[in-house]
């Protein structure tokens, strides 16, 4: 089978270059899988063959417009494939070719990554309306929809697109030991952009609460328009000394900074499956996250990780009080989480499940 992948800002890596990384690895076995992208995506994945166009800010910097896209279906490139996989929704590649569909052969199937349903804050929240009320129109042109979780279909079945076009299609996660770093002082860390969906000033706010003092919070992640305003924050809250901020680290920093820590935190209410969570809890760090989306699918709580059904500083600064001070729950979730979760969500049977609906969707 002949595959293309269509997916822009890998250059970011965050959770889509993971998926379409160790995705295409598999797949490479069987089939010829290439990709359509953009300029700036450093690609360090082995692919048969890569198409890369100059992308522009139109709007915001996430929808990246691509004038050469006209060319490149003109010239019929992308009818030489069995299927086209785009990844994401709100993006002007995945428009494009949803509107031009009469003159692409080849089916089309899109990973949404909750990028449908979800609406962040002004003025994203307008644009999304405005692009789903016109982009919805022409869901007739695509095959299939990927979610990651039940959670998540349920909110795509409210935007009226067919429930027998929904596949839930489970993530994974790469698997990797880490030497425990032990030390007096403790860590809290956040892995992640710094973007306004991330509601990361919320566990900074939470972080301000603690009745545990020797605790640190560590930041890490590419800025997208928050570090202004949460190096503010924790300036007003007096946690300078405290609060780390360490901007983009390689996967290296990654694992001696997840070798150093004693929770991982995740504190967006809107991410329907956050990859970084999942790993963090599969090497044995207790993790804690919002009763939304399918953190609950990742995490069973008090046996996994820890769910905040308080969606409020004050509720995620309880449970983060709780799980420093409480060494057996600590120890449970750590051994539990290590013996359970690699079992459940790992790279092979997540590909097997999208071969298999390729598959379908070319036969029919």
């Amino acid at each position: 089978m002949k595959i293309l992948f269509v997916v822009t800002g890998l250059d970011t890596k965050t959770g889509t270059y993971e998926v379409v990384s160790n995705v295409s690895k598999i797949l490479l076995k069987n089939h010829e899988v290439s990709l359509l992208t953009d300029l700036k995506s450093n690609i360090d994945i082995p692919f048969t063959k890569i198409f890369k166009l100059k992308a522009n800010n139109f709007l915001f910097p996430q929808y990246r417009f691509m004038p050469g896209l006209k060319k490149l279906i003109n010239e019929q490139l992308v009818n030489n494939f069995d299927i086209i996989h785009i990844f994401e929704y709100p993006l002007h590649i995945t428009d494009y070719l949803t509107i031009k569909k009469d003159k692409i052969n080849s089916p089309i199937v899109i990973s949404l990554h909750g990028t449908l349903h979800q609406f962040n804050k002004f003025p994203f929240n307008l644009f999304k309306i405005i692009h789903n009320s016109i982009m919805l129109k022409f869901q007739k042109n695509i095959d299939l929809f990927f979610v990651s979780s039940l959670s998540e279909k349920k909110g795509v079945v409210q935007n009226n697109i067919l429930e027998e076009k929904i596949k839930i299609l489970p993530p994974a996660m790469n698997v990797f030991s880490i030497k425990k770093q032990f030390s007096t002082d403790k860590k809290i860390v956040y892995i992640g952009r710094l973007a306004k969906s991330k509601n990361i000033e919320l566990l900074i706010k939470a972080f301000s609460k603690l009745k545990t003092t020797n605790v640190n919070l560590i930041i890490a992640g590419p800025d997208f328009g928050m570090l202004k305003e949460l190096n503010k924050i924790t300036k007003e809250h007096g946690l300078v000394d405290r609060v780390h901020f360490t901007g983009w680290i390689s996967e290296e920093e990654k694992i001696k900074l997840l070798s150093e820590t004693t929770i991982f935190v995740h504190p967006s209410l809107e991410d329907v499956f956050l990859l970084s969570l999942l790993e963090a809890a599969a090497i044995g760090i207790p993790c804690v996250a919002f009763d939304v989306e399918s953190n609950s699918t990742i995490l069973e709580d008090n046996k996994t990780g820890i769910i905040v059904k308080d969606i409020s500083s004050e509720g995620l600064s309880q449970k983060l009080d709780l799980l420093l001070n409480d060494n057996n729950l600590y120890d449970k979730i750590s051994k539990n989480s290590k013996l359970i979760l690699p079992k459940k969500f790992n790279w092979e049977l997540t590909t097997k499940i999208l071969e298999n609906f390729y598959y379908d969707v070319v036969k029919s």
